[in-house]
């Protein structure tokens, strides 16, 4: 038979029908977040207790375990704190409504006083605190007090025409100079004197004294000489 003639058989391919898909499984979440129990140590206050069902293998075990949690419960009685101490902490309040009132009604009255010693907004605009312009404003006023100081400068007299009236004088008009910046104290030599220069000084003035110096006739003997 010719190759033409012959019907077309479905092709079979073994290599793909090895690889089939295998049937889906179930899928699994694993949450990842902390699981927060009932009776955890961040709320111990508002915690539900837990019901432990233990299948004890005899009737002492049961009895042990029933002691041990009655121990637990003595011990956690016995840390509670006290009434007193409650009180001290404002957890347990012993105030009546009368006094609660009264408390009430001081605190009202200090609220009072501190409001009627805050100032005035009248007292705030004169402390330049509260504002009672807008910015624009503000900006427009500026702008007023510059044009009325650039127009008072520009009629101000210069100093010829003040010297001329007599207004200022000279040595009221100080004129700033750059000078170069150097030590102003007074240079003190004496402190850089020898014994021998004290000593000539010292002999030149006794000489002066002595033979050049006019001294009355009655008030030489008060005459003092200094030490050779």
């Amino acid at each position: 038979a010719s190759p033409a003639g012959t019907p077309l058989a479905p092709r079979h391919d073994h290599h793909h029908a090895s690889f089939k898909r295998p049937p889906p499984k179930p899928r699994i979440r694993i949450c990842t977040r902390p699981v927060r129990l009932g009776n955890t140590c961040e709320n111990k206050e508002n915690a539900r207790p837990w019901e432990e069902h233990h299948e004890y293998a005899s009737e002492s075990e049961r009895v042990a375990a029933k002691l041990a949690r009655k121990e637990s419960l003595n011990i956690k009685l016995a840390l509670r704190p006290d009434r007193q101490e409650l009180i001290n902490r404002n957890i347990l309040v012993v105030q009546s409504e009368h006094e609660r009132q009264e408390s009430w009604e001081a605190i009202g009255a200090r609220l009072i006083r501190r409001l009627s010693m805050r100032p005035t907004a009248e007292e705030l605009v004169e402390r330049n605190i509260l504002k009672s312009q807008s910015p624009a404003e503000e900006k427009k006023q500026k702008e007023e007090k510059k044009r009325y100081l650039l127009r008072k400068l520009s009629f101000r007299p210069t100093v010829d025409e003040l010297k001329e009236k007599k207004i200022i004088r000279f040595s009221d008009y100080i004129e700033v100079t750059q000078a170069h910046d150097y030590d102003r104290r007074a240079d003190k030599p004496w402190t850089r004197l020898t014994p021998r220069d004290k000593a000539a000084i010292r002999r030149e003035l006794n000489e002066f004294k002595s033979s050049e110096m006019a001294v009355h006739e009655e008030s030489k003997h008060l005459t003092r000489f200094h030490r050779p």
